[in-house]
């Protein structure tokens, strides 16, 4: 970003969140107390089910009994806990990726041409390059 402002390139910088993966929290809902908590751990413990507190968030005070990339085994460990004799929850958890993104103005999208693109792509290795002409339609020129 900097770069372009110093060739005199009007731009912007955007950032932008999504979704890449999700996992799937398998737990005990929150009890009333930190106590509680402990104790209910204590349980969990004795009966070799690797587990531990939820010490923050909505879920405080709440047991994770284990974090699963695939929806089918997390059903499969709520199953199991229910028939352990325990009431388990499921709920996703997303994984978010930041993208980030600069806008070029149509003013200075005639100054971004190759060369600058492929002096950036050297300091930047994962950068890529979506060009778009008509504005009002589309944005002139994004950079992710």
């Amino acid at each position: 970003m900097q770069r372009l402002l110093s060739l005199d390139i009007a731009s912007g910088l955007e950032r932008f969140e999504r979704i890449v993966a999700e996992d799937y929290l398998v737990y005990l809902p929150p009890l009333a107390s930190r106590h509680a908590a402990l104790q209910r751990l204590k349980e969990l413990q004795a009966r070799k089910i690797d587990s531990y507190v939820i010490a923050q968030g909505d879920l405080t005070n709440g047991i994770s009994l284990g974090v699963f990339s695939r929806a089918e085994p997390a059903g499969a460990a709520v199953r199991r806990f229910r028939e352990a004799g325990y009431e388990p929850a499921m709920r996703e958890l997303p994984q978010v990726r930041q993208d980030y993104w600069v806008r070029v103005a149509p003013k200075g999208a005639r100054l971004f041409d190759e060369h600058l693109m492929d002096s950036l792509v050297q300091s930047f290795p994962r950068l890529r390059q979506l060009k778009k002409e008509c504005e009002g339609v589309a944005s002139p020129v994004r950079l992710e």
